[in-house]
């Protein structure tokens, strides 16, 4: 039975040291996770055994939110955007001189604006009045938001995830 117990043990660990789940960078399959330690600071000082290099809290969160950085646009689509943003600010500027918030009004003004046959997207953005929006365009998007104290409007390419905004709950 003794046999048969460290003929699994045995298996065992290979499987796992074969699977790369024991051991880490330069450690060998002896090494215990409480022998690795945080590599030095200094590049001139020595490791004092197996060591394993934690990313910043800074690299953790960028990458966390990477899936929200937009592609660059080029300077064609960008050009071609642009007059449909400027429209779309002047239609916000006659909404705020007429004090008109809210879904209704905002999705009318950016429908008017966006090219036919183009997706829109309108949510509420959060606090008080506010409607995020998107148009994708060819090659890009018109992404903003609009409430009572303040709007953007801006052109940019797609997210990492795809589209022009972020799921909800992001």
């Amino acid at each position: 039975m003794r046999i048969l117990m460290a003929l699994v043990a045995v298996l065992l660990l290979a499987v796992l040291n074969g699977c790369g789940l024991v051991g880490a960078q330069g450690a060998g399959p002896s090494a215990s996770p409480s022998a690795l330690l945080p590599c030095p600071e200094a590049a001139d000082s020595p490791a004092p055994g197996p060591c394993v290099t934690m990313p910043s809290w800074e690299q953790k969160h960028a990458g966390n939110r990477a899936y929200r950085q937009r592609h660059t646009l080029s300077p064609e689509t960008a050009a071609a955007a642009e007059p449909v943003a400027e429209a779309l600010r002047g239609r916000f500027a006659g909404l705020r001189e007429r004090e008109l918030h809210g879904e209704a009004h905002v999705a009318k003004a950016v429908r008017a604006v966006a090219p036919e046959g183009t997706h829109v997207i309108m949510r509420a953005g959060g606090a008080r009045s506010a409607v995020e929006f998107a148009i994708a365009l060819p090659g890009g998007c018109l992404t903003g938001f609009y409430d009572e104290r303040e709007s953007k409007v801006e052109v940019g390419g797609f997210i990492n995830d795809g589209g022009c905004l972020a799921a909800p709950g992001h």
